[in-house]
């Protein structure tokens, strides 16, 4: 299959939500974008765009920037409740800050730059096979 835009997006977006699922095990849902949306606590990917940031012949790299959103719904915010979250909001940020560079499944490498604890870009750089 050719490399396309899509296709980068659904490798970045599948790959992060596979490594963030084997983290929680099922404990913290994990979706991209709106589709499927139910619970109290559940994780989103949602994908805010990219940018070609360098173009040769054989090769081109772009920066994709993705807001990562913890929703956590309760009507009574307690201490421990606000322990759980703390807990949850680390685990998410450590995750990404451990996996620095993921392999994608057409096995392109995307390096991961943390802007904020829920916004992080992915640099990916392509070669072109002629």
């Amino acid at each position: 299959m050719a490399v396309t835009f899509k296709n980068n997006w659904k490798n970045i977006l599948d790959k992060l939500k596979s490594v963030l699922r084997t983290e929680f095990k099922g404990a913290l849902p994990v979706y991209i974008g709106d589709d499927g949306i139910e619970g109290s606590q559940f994780l989103r990917i949602m994908p805010q765009g990219s940018t070609l940031t360098s173009l040769s012949t054989d090769s081109e790299e772009r920066e994709y920037n993705i807001e990562l959103i913890y929703y956590f719904d309760e009507k009574m915010i307690k201490t421990k409740t606000m322990d759980h979250i703390l807990r949850y909001t680390s685990r998410i940020e450590a995750l990404i800050h451990d996996n620095i560079i993921m392999t994608l499944s057409d096995s392109s490498k995307a390096l991961c730059l943390i802007k904020s604890p829920t916004f992080i870009t992915y640099y990916l750089v392509l070669t072109f096979v002629m």
